[in-house]
C-alpha cells in the first residue's frame, strides 16, 4: 500500500480516533502531481550497484543515477513466543484490534512506548492488561527511574497489572504482543557491501559507503554533527526530518542534517514530548512538579541539557529543543523556574 504514518497504528487507530484513510503520508493523487512513481507489492531483490539498476524479485530492473535505501526497520521478535503478536505495520494494528474487546485480555511483553501505548489503548477499550518488562521501571533507559516510576503509577492506577524486573517470563495467555524494540532491515545493503553496524552507516548528508548511493531513516546510523558519534533514531518525526535532508542533500544542497530528534508518545490521555537522543546523562532537573501536569524533566550531562521529556508540557519541550540546537546557555536553575521564558536563553 502507499506510504502511512505509522505513530497513529498504537496510538489513534487502536483507540477509534485516527481511520485507516486518514493515516496517509499523502493524497494518492500528489505522488502523480510530484512525478512519483510508485512501484508497490514488488520486493526489491538487489539494489544492482555494479550496473546502476535495481533488481525486483520480479526480475524486472529499474535503472537509477542516485539511489536511497529507505527500507526501515522490523519488529524486535523474540523465538520463545512464537505466536505472539507484534506492531509494525497496519495489518499487525488491524489484527491486534481485532482481539481489544470489552472484557477480554491482552498480556504485554516490553513497557517501552509501544507495549506502553498499546496498554493504555487496551485498558481503555475495556481488557485486562498484564505488562511483563525486565527492567526496574517502564522505559528507563530514555526517561530514567523518576519519570518511569511516575508512568509506572499511572499504569497502575488506570488498572494495567504491570510487573517489573521480570527475569522470567511465566506461562503466558493469548493473545500476547510484544513490545522489544526494532531492528534496522540492512539485509539489501549487506548483500550489496555497503557498510553497516547495526545499521547503514552513512554521514551527515545521507551518503553511504558507496558513490551515489545515500540512505535515510531508521534503517541508517547517521554520522551526528550535533553528538560527535554515529546515531540511530527509531522514531518516525527523526526519520522524516533525516529523510528530508538527505532529499535535499541527493538534490544538490550541501546543508546536512543537524536537528535534535523529536517524537511523542499518547498514554492514558497524557502527552509526552521528548526531545534528545537518548544520550547518557549524570542528573535530572524539574520544571514544575514531577507527577503533576505540565511539567518537564531535563536530562543534563557536565551541565548541560542533552534532553527534555515533557508531561502535557509541549511548549516547554519545544523550546528545549531549539535551546540545544542553538547550544544557548542555560542554567539549572533557569531550566527550573517555571517563571523563565527559555526562549530568553536563545537572544
Amino acid at each position: 500500500m502507499a506510504p502511512y504514518e505509522r505513530p497513529h497504528l498504537s496510538k489513534g487507530f487502536l483507540l477509534g480516533t485516527v481511520a485507516e484513510d486518514e493515516m496517509a503520508l499523502r493524497p494518492p493523487a500528489q505522488y502523480g502531481e510530484l512525478d512519483v512513481d510508485l512501484v508497490l507489492g514488488e520486493p526489491v531483490a538487489d539494489l544492482g550497484l555494479e550496473h546502476r539498476a535495481v533488481e525486483l524479485a520480479s526480475g524486472r530492473r529499474i535503472g537509477w543515477d542516485l539511489l536511497c535505501v529507505a527500507t526501515g526497520s522490523s519488529a524486535r521478535r523474540l523465538p520463545d513466543l512464537p505466536h505472539a503478536m507484534y506492531l509494525r505495520e497496519l495489518g499487525d494494528a488491524r489484527a491486534l484490534d481485532s482481539v481489544l474487546k470489552p472484557g477480554g485480555a491482552l498480556e504485554v511483553v516490553g513497557a517501552g512506548f509501544i507495549g506502553c501505548e498499546v496498554a493504555a489503548a487496551a485498558v481503555a477499550r475495556g481488557c485486562a492488561v498484564r505488562v511483563f518488562e525486565m527492567l526496574d521501571q517502564p522505559l528507563l533507559r530514555v526517561l530514567g527511574a523518576e519519570l518511569g516510576a511516575y508512568l509506572a503509577a499511572v499504569h497502575r492506577e488506570h488498572g494495567v497489572e504491570l510487573q517489573l524486573g521480570v527475569q522470567a517470563l511465566p506461562r503466558l495467555k493469548v493473545p500476547v504482543l510484544v513490545g522489544a524494540g526494532s531492528i534496522p532491515n540492512t539485509a539489501l545493503a549487506e548483500r550489496a557491501g555497503l557498510a553497516t553496524d547495526r545499521g547503514v552507516l552513512v554521514d551527515a548528508s545521507g551518503r553511504t559507503s558507496a558513490p551515489g548511493v545515500f540512505a535515510a531513516g531508521d534503517v541508517t546510523r547517521f554520522e551526528s554533527l550535533r553528538y560527535l558519534r554515529p546515531v540511530r533514531v527509531e522514531h518516525f518525526q527523526a526519520a522524516q526530518r533525516q529523510g528530508f535532508a538527505v532529499g535535499r542533500a541527493m538534490a544538490g544542497a550541501a546543508e546536512p542534517y543537524d536537528e535534535v530528534p523529536w517524537f511523542w508518545s499518547d498514554q492514558h490521555g497524557l502527552n509526552i514530548q521528548y526531545a534528545g537522543a537518548g544520550l547518557p546523562w549524570d542528573e535530572i532537573a524539574v520544571r514544575g512538579v514531577l507527577g503533576r501536569p505540565p511539567f518537564t524533566v531535563f536530562y543534563l550531562a557536565g551541565g548541560e541539557p542533552v534532553a527534555a521529556a515533557g508531561v502535557d508540557d509541549h511548549h516547554t519541550v519545544a523550546r528545549s529543543r531549539r535551546l540545544m540546537e542553538k547550544r544557548a546557555a542555560v542554567t539549572r536553575a533557569q531550566l527550573e523556574d517555571p517563571s523563565f521564558d527559555l526562549r530568553r536563553a536563545l537572544l
